[in-house]
């Protein structure tokens, strides 16, 4: 069945092709206290175009609605607004609807395509902070749109574990082995903070004793090659995991896990940069290989082979995103990247032009920074020593959902305030509360009315007859187009403002209707089917943001 907006808009499709007004007419949802459905300004828009006055032509499209069985009242306002209230009966299937499909409510059908989503890839070389939470949330809310949307979705997490960040966390872990074997060493100045490092080393010396306590370090290498190599590896092992496991804990878990440095062993990088040879993609200049990317749009060729012989950071980035495409048939590659990338987009995608992909195929999303707010001042403490606020440590503050919620709640392009004392409120000023207290008082009156033996009644939703219950319903009945919005324009923020939207209405209809009265139990049950859908959408949609529906509070 159609959502009712869709029906509407059709509606007026047809107008527009009888009465050849060539425009697209708009549709929009009424404000609360407008006592009909849906809006439009098809007469304001079209008058000119088929030289009638406004109203003139309102007052001829409210003639050919009525003339559907769609419509009970439609009403011209003002200049030339079109009012429309929908038939009961269409409003009445949405909760049949919502009640047949249940956890499926608002699925798009497949799309028989493939988007594989890159997120978090944070370096394994410390515990995860609160940006890469922005980023995780983000990417696992856009993982469960997209598949909502109707697509196949992979995702990836690419594993920055080559590289001189690399030897710094090698020499980072050393010197704090050395540290717990009584040896005084000092750390150089470029290493990473934090007490996290006690414990790989704690490890490191379970397995080795003091076997390296004679081994001297500078300051991004171990001055012994076969020693430097095993604190690399432990080191990454160890805190891959760990990255792995605060994942899982914060509701998310990413399918592939790709190795940068298993590139560099397998021979990836060279065979890519012999096939861009090979294409005539590159030249030499100053001792130096360059790729001809201004050949796709770039404002200037790159360097791949510095004159020393190392490689630029975009070769191993263009190599991966090759064997990515090839591995994965995706339709579309999206990767949600810190915002200080953005002037890495062209070069990308020139670099992946010129092996013959279409730049087209990879997206970037932008993830700004998070800037937390506690006692009305930035946080910048963490309870585990180092120069970053912890994931660990906030989710411990605040929790698992509303950290989740409110960090999926604002665009990912805008940089965000986070209040932790707002999250920790337990009254209506704070979203996820207000949320999750809708999902609790639905339960609480869906307990009470089996306490009664009242009966849900799907069947004579007719009777729901209140400007308040026509609102409920086709807000739920919006549902599907939310999705496909959210999907579209790469907006979690939007499925959250939908959710608040229904808390709100239900709220409030909540607050000046008594649900379940005694002395009319068919109008009671029949308000239960609509608290029932309100739950159900609710659920669904607390589904998509990875957060808990609760049945109290």
């Amino acid at each position: 069945m159609k959502n009712i907006i869709n029906i509407f808009k059709e509606d007026l499709e047809k107008i527009v092709l009888e009465l050849v007004i060539d425009v697209e007419p708009t549709v929009e949802i009424n404000k609360t206290g407008i006592q009909s459905d849906f809006s439009t300004t098809l007469a304001l828009m079209g008058a000119k175009k088929i030289g009638k006055n406004p109203k003139e032509l309102a007052e001829l499209i409210k003639e050919k609605l009525l003339a559907v069985n769609n419509y009970d009242e439609v009403e011209v306002a003002g200049p030339g607004f079109i009012n429309v209230k929908m038939k009961k009966k269409l409003l009445s299937s949405v909760i049949q609807k919502i009640s047949a499909e249940k956890s499926t409510y608002g699925v798009q059908p497949r799309r028989n395509q493939i988007i594989n989503i890159e997120y978090v890839s944070a370096n394994p070389t410390g515990f995860l902070h609160v940006g890469h939470a922005r980023n995780a949330v983000n990417g696992s809310v856009l993982e469960e749109i997209f598949k909502a949307d109707g697509y196949e979705v992979q995702t990836e997490y690419y594993v920055n574990d080559a590289g001189n960040q690399i030897n710094i966390l090698a020499v980072t872990v050393f010197v704090h082995y050395l540290n717990l074997l009584g040896i005084n060493a000092v750390k150089p100045e470029n290493s990473y903070g934090g007490d996290m490092y006690d414990e790989v080393a704690g490890y490191l010396i379970d397995e080795f004793g003091d076997k390296f306590k004679t081994v001297t370090f500078s300051d991004a290498m171990i001055n012994n090659q076969e020693v430097h190599q095993i604190f690399r590896k432990k080191s990454v092992d160890h805190f891959s995991y760990l990255i792995k496991q605060q994942l899982k804990d914060f509701g998310v878990v990413i399918e592939h896990w790709s190795s940068e440095q298993a590139m560099y062993d397998e021979k990836e990088i060279d065979k890519m940069l012999e096939l861009y040879q090979g294409l005539g993609a590159t030249y030499k200049k100053d001792n130096a290989l360059w790729l001809r990317t201004t050949d796709f749009g770039d404002d200037k060729d790159r360097v791949l082979v510095k004159s020393d012989g190392t490689y630029t950071y975009i070769v191993p980035d263009l190599a991966t995103h090759h064997i990515r495409i090839q591995r994965t048939k995706a339709d579309k590659l999206i990767n949600v990247w810190g915002g200080d990338h953005h002037g890495y987009i062209q070069r990308m995608r020139a670099g992946l032009a010129l092996l013959g992909h279409d730049p087209k195929i990879l997206e970037i999303e932008m993830v700004q920074m998070v800037r937390l707010i506690k006692d009305g001042a930035e946080y910048k403490m963490s309870k585990r020593k180092g120069t970053a606020v912890w994931l660990v440590d906030i989710q411990e503050m605040v929790g698992k959902d509303g950290l989740r919620y409110m960090l999926a709640s604002k665009a990912s392009s805008s940089h965000m305030d986070l209040d932790l004392d707002l999250i920790q409120q337990k009254n209506a000023s704070n979203p996820i509360y207000y949320a999750q207290y809708a999902t609790a008082r639905c339960n609480s009156i869906l307990k009470q009315a089996r306490e009664k033996e009242i009966t849900v009644n799907i069947e004579n939703s007719e009777l729901l007859s209140t400007p308040k219950e026509a609102e409920l319903i086709v807000t739920l009945d919006n549902f599907g187009e939310v999705i496909k919005s959210a999907s579209k324009n790469r907006a979690p923020q939007i499925i959250c403002e939908y959710i608040q939207s229904i808390a709100k209405q239900f709220h409030s209809y909540y607050s000046d209707t008594k649900i379940i009265d005694e002395n009319n139990i068919l109008l009671s049950s029949v308000r239960l089917g609509l608290v029932a859908a309100v739950l159900q959408v609710l659920t669904n949609a607390f589904n998509l943001i990875g957060i808990e529906v609760l049945e109290k509070m």
